[in-house]
């Protein structure tokens, strides 16, 4: 898988996870339900922006070594 289509499908499988917490949120509306969003949900965003930073840089730096070694 290329780092184009990893960040893809990271992109996208936050969007879907955060689409389904919204609709268990409909039916799980209690103190645990905000522990685990704060806990567990509320940092992902920053770390899958992260992360998307990250793969990008790295696809630079391997399209650089691509591009020396030919």
């Amino acid at each position: 898988m290329s780092l184009g289509a990893s960040k893809s499908l990271l992109n996208e499988s936050n969007r879907e996870l955060f689409a389904r917490w919204e609709e268990c949120r409909a039916s799980w509306r209690d103190a645990k339900a905000a522990d685990f969003d704060k806990e567990y949900l509320a940092p992902l965003p920053q770390a899958v922006a992260t992360a998307v930073r990250i793969i990008e840089e790295l696809d630079v730096v391997l399209a650089k070594i691509h591009a020396d070694c030919d």
